[in-house]
């Protein structure tokens, strides 16, 4: 009786909703069938080829072979249907990928029992199948339906989407915004592109306070987007005459940052009549020098600064001007004028948030001059002052290296244990040891260095500085020996905990299995990541992994490691240390390593700690995707790889980045002869910078030379880079010793 009822339902609803009386028959035979399936559980599914031909067929795209292959598989074995519920739901896409979306939609609304876990995703397709036949009322219910139904689904946004390209469609802006608002936060959308879409609604609806916001916002997030000039263009319109003085500001920020500085003079020359106040008076006369200088017109500006300082009154723009006068003087190469007008500058201003920054630049330019004993003085100066500063602990290890180039080693030594004493990072205590050592390296006391530098190598991946001290070291000793099997036992191992929890995944694996990797992706970033079990969070990055989402892998796995092993010694982190050096992207990372003959672990390392494989991340200082590259880097590089380079957006696709990137940092290498040093601080601070710090200082000492990097962020930046690179070599080709070990001029085994 109850089949007769479905049957009779599924007709009375092909002839109230369908003119066509010739679909009547297809919903008889689609109702007869599946019926016929549901009291037929005979057939082993296990021998029928037509099935794993349909399956093939459908992970391929081929979507008609592949209903035709599972019509003729339920047609030989009916009580597939029973024992395969999803070939219900892939005959139901099938339809809806070839554009018959009155068929998958017959097939979607034919019962869901069997389908309950996702359920939303049958509701979903048949609201977008009910929408492309014309049902607008059906589907105006069915998403009712839905978001009351499902309202965590990572369908719901999908739906927003739907309803603001409607809304978009039809003219109906309020509606529009209220779903681009809720896309923005879903996180399953770009944002750029959703930005876009409400500066063009709010210009619309005439809401001009949010469409300022939502512009300032966008020129400094995307400020090379390829829009990014139509948005500042379309901003400034909006203003009748004068624009605030915040918001200016924020206009000259974003054509500063782009160099767009004919522009920045435009917008000055029209806004400054407007000044009313002293400050904002004076800041508009500053403004052009400011716009000189970062063009690099040092000298004019000079002039001008010593000649109308006295002409300001306002602290705030002389506090400019100050700081401009000693950074033209260093730009012109005056060091000694420099240093004075630096100084100056700390004495004025104490409380400026840059003045421990201008006594560390004061202490450099002293070192540059080889004058150790005023540098050791304003370090100490630094310390005094700012304690609380960024810089305190550095000036504090800088001490020591000054004491130690001056050949002062005991001193240098004294001067380390007290920053030992007070450093509180595990790797700044590592760094400051490891010096110890090479103090008694100097003074030929290689026992003693050997017995410190055997210290570090007991935690050889804590930071650079003990790796390092462990290959020194490396004499075939039982710590040793027990790390060097570790590293080979990571490839006999493969600890994997994803069976363990299939079942708290078993809706991501059949989103998968119907719609693919990007839908899985979605269902997978929709659900809630709390978990005691470090082996559940394991689990959800090898999942991440399945979907080909690296990032998101990776952050689960480092975030085991933190949680549960990064107290471990080395052998006791083998269940997840291999995820944290993991080969992702191996086949463009090999393609490009083979074309620029460069190490792709160096690759990978470079790629790990600019973003954690991420590709679509954008930096702080507006570098792109899993390299890192610079918009004007990229179109630098671009013509001598024979590409074109027509869109940041470019930098987002993984086999881009990396091959431009490796591109880059092959050409580095070569410039410095192999030195890995040189190479990786060129690609953070640029090799303009390296060729002036080879100038000033000894290159005949790496570890020397990488502490006379200027720059803190590329110090830490080499170091760490250089770590990952040995250790995915360690991991790739277990045994053997860098090259840069094997030329370090003690053999600190012979010792031990």
């Amino acid at each position: 009786m109850s089949r007769l009822y479905l049957i009779g339902h599924i007709i009375r609803f092909y002839m109230k909703n369908n003119k066509n009386r010739g679909k009547l028959f297809l919903a008889l035979i689609i109702s007869v069938l599946i019926l016929s399936v549901l009291s037929n559980h005979e057939g082993n599914s296990a021998d029928l080829p037509a099935y794993f031909v349909a399956n093939q067929h459908y992970k391929a795209g081929k979507f008609q072979d592949a209903i035709d292959s599972y019509f003729r598989a339920l047609k030989d074995n009916p009580g597939l249907l029973y024992k395969e519920p999803l070939v219900r739901f892939k005959i139901g896409y099938g339809f809806y990928q070839t554009r018959d979306y009155q068929k998958s939609l017959d097939i979607f609304q034919t019962g869901t029992k069997s389908l309950d876990i996702i359920v939303d995703y049958l509701y979903y397709f048949q609201i977008i199948s009910q929408l492309n036949v014309g049902d607008t009322s059906s589907a105006i219910q069915s998403q009712q339906r839905l978001r009351l139904e499902f309202p965590d689904s990572p369908t719901i946004p999908l739906l927003d989407s739907l309803q603001a390209v409607n809304s978009l469609q039809n003219n109906l802006p309020d509606s529009a915004r209220k779903y681009l608002n809720a896309m923005s936060k879903s996180g399953y959308f770009d944002r750029d592109k959703i930005d876009l879409q409400l500066i063009s609604v709010l210009a619309s609806l005439k809401d001009t306070s949010a469409y300022r916001r939502t512009a300032y916002r966008f020129l400094k997030k995307y400020p090379f987007h390829d829009q990014a000039e139509d948005v500042f263009r379309q901003l400034t319109g909006t203003y009748q005459q004068k624009i605030p003085f915040r918001e200016l500001k924020m206009l000259f920020k974003y054509l500063f940052a782009t160099k767009q500085f004919l522009a920045a003079a435009g917008l000055l020359e029209n806004q400054e009549i407007f000044a009313q106040s002293l400050f904002k008076q004076e800041y508009f006369k500053w403004l052009p020098q400011e716009m000189l200088f970062r063009q690099g017109e040092y000298g004019k500006v000079l002039q001008w600064c010593l000649e109308n300082r006295k002409l300001f009154k306002y602290p705030r723009v002389r506090r400019n001007i100050d700081l401009t006068i000693a950074r033209c003087y260093l730009r012109r190469g005056d060091v000694k004028q420099s240093i004075k007008y630096y100084l100056e500058f700390q004495k004025r201003y104490p409380r400026d948030q840059l003045s421990p920054e201008v006594l560390w630049k004061v202490a450099w330019l002293y070192e540059n001059q080889k004058n150790v004993k005023k540098a050791i003085d304003i370090y100490r100066r630094l310390i005094k002052k700012y304690p609380r500063s960024s810089f305190f602990d550095e000036a504090y290890f800088r001490i020591g290296l000054d004491l130690y180039r001056e050949g002062k080693y005991k001193n240098a030594r004294d001067a380390w244990k007290k920053a030992y004493r007070r450093a509180k990072k595990s790797s700044q205590k590592a760094r400051i040891y490891y010096w110890i050592g090479k103090c008694y390296e100097k003074e030929r006391n290689y026992t003693r260095q050997g017995e410190i530098f055997n210290d570090l190598a007991q935690k050889p991946i804590d930071s650079f500085y003990n790796l390092k001290a462990f290959y020194l070291t490396s004499n075939g000793q039982d710590t040793h020996q027990r790390i060097k099997e570790a590293f080979w036992e990571l490839h006999q191992q493969n600890i994997s905990y994803l069976a363990t929890y299939i079942e708290q995944f078993n809706r991501v694996l059949l989103v998968e299995e119907i719609l693919g990797r990007r839908w899985a992706d979605r269902e997978i970033r929709s659900m809630q990541e709390k978990s005691d079990q470090w082996q559940e969070v394991f689990a959800l990055g090898e999942l991440y992994e399945r979907m080909h989402n690296f990032g998101f892998a990776y952050r689960r796995f480092r975030s085991v490691f933190n949680r549960e092993f990064i107290q471990s010694d080395f052998t006791g982190m083998i269940p997840v240390f291999k995820k944290l050096y993991p080969l992702y992207y191996s086949e463009e990372v090999d393609s490009a390593a083979d074309y620029f003959t460069i190490p792709p672990e160096l690759i990978w390392s470079v790629m790990k700690k600019e973003s954690a494989f991420a590709p679509k991340v954008i930096s702080y200082a507006n570098a792109y995707g899993l390299m890192q590259l610079l918009p004007g880097t990229a179109s630098q590089i671009a013509p001598k790889l024979g590409m074109a380079f027509t869109s940041t957006e470019q930098l987002f696709d993984p086999k881009t980045n990396i091959f431009m990137g490796s591109y880059y940092l092959s050409s580095l290498l070569n410039k410095y002869d192999g030195n890995y040093i040189m190479a990786l601080a060129g690609y953070n601070a640029g090799p303009h910078r390296v060729d002036r710090w080879k100038r000033n200082y000894p290159v005949s000492d790496d570890d020397l030379f990488m502490e006379n990097l200027e720059f803190e962020q590329t110090r830490v930046y080499v170091r760490t880079c250089l770590k990952y690179f040995w250790i995915y070599q360690a991991i790739t080709r277990p045994g053997e010793i860098p090259l840069e070990i094997i030329s370090y001029p003690i053999q600190l085994s012979d010792y031990l």
